[in-house]
């Protein structure tokens, strides 16, 4: 993993094969068939792996106090870690094959986005809120990697969605 993550991180996805992990490891190629029978697989493992690193990240954010301080921390943890690691970032947001690493990594940070919402009433809103919150933070990443924002601060227009989709979650009614 650490190769493979060296590799996108120095040249982009594009670079990445098993050909080009087994040449940085000094292997012979076919080693490592038999750890990954493909570059889905190897890509998928990568995914997990940027999944939990993301995860851990906005963990730390957070500080294990879910309030709505967290709840901005880790709107800057996680625009922060997709601007750092483009390469890696973009990999973990692609489709890959479900391997029970990637399925189990995918959970947890769902149930992460969820627990920042546990104290609306809601069951169903605490599931939407998360989806609305990764969905908004992902929004934001992709379109200041593309640069489309046109001078506007990632930091302050996710802040402000942020806590306008808190306040409209918060109030009674159907959500």
């Amino acid at each position: 993993m650490a190769a493979a993550l060296e590799i996108i991180e120095q040249g982009g996805k594009e670079t990445l094969s098993l050909r080009a992990v087994a040449r940085r490891l000094g292997l012979a190629p076919n080693a490592l068939y038999n750890y990954f029978p493909d570059r889905r697989r190897l890509e998928a493992a990568l995914a997990a792996e940027g999944i939990r690193r993301l995860h851990a990240a906005l963990k730390r954010a957070i500080q294990g106090r879910p309030d709505a301080q967290a709840v901005q921390r880790s709107c800057r943890a996680y625009l922060r870690f997709a601007r750092r690691r483009p390469a890696l970032y973009a990999t973990t947001m692609k489709a890959h094959p479900d391997t029970p690493a990637l399925l189990a990594a995918r959970t947890s940070l769902r149930d992460f986005f969820r627990g920042l919402f546990r104290g609306l009433e809601d069951p169903r809103t605490v599931q939407t809120a998360g989806f609305a919150a990764w969905a908004l933070l992902h929004g934001t990443a992709v379109q200041e990697r593309d640069e489309l924002l046109d001078g506007t601060d990632p930091q302050a227009g996710s802040r402000s969605a942020m806590d306008a989709l808190i306040a409209a979650l918060s109030r009674p009614g159907p959500h």
